[in-house]
């Protein structure tokens, strides 16, 4: 697959977050539901199913509000505005 700059800003989201970056294992820690979310938008991004992905960066953005570290949820809501603009 080409560059995709939204696929490498999930990727990087879910290494921040501490996730494997391998939809195949389970997260673990606070951000499980986050991650979760953000593997579903990484999956229907390549799938090109975009308003599942498009649900799944709003199911996101809902569950970064969990995230006890405010710098860090403001990145990460941050991050995924810019993903649902593009």
């Amino acid at each position: 697959m080409p560059d995709n700059p939204s696929l490498n800003s999930l990727d990087q989201m879910i290494v921040d977050l501490g996730g494997a970056g391998d939809a195949g294992k389970e997260s673990k820690g606070p951000n499980n539901l986050l991650l979760e979310h953000l593997q579903a938008a990484r999956r229907s991004l390549l799938g090109s199913m975009l308003g599942e992905y498009r649900s799944s960066l709003e199911d996101a953005k809902e569950s970064a509000a969990y995230i006890s570290d405010k710098t860090v949820q403001s990145d990460i809501k941050k991050r995924l505005q810019t993903l649902m603009r593009n």
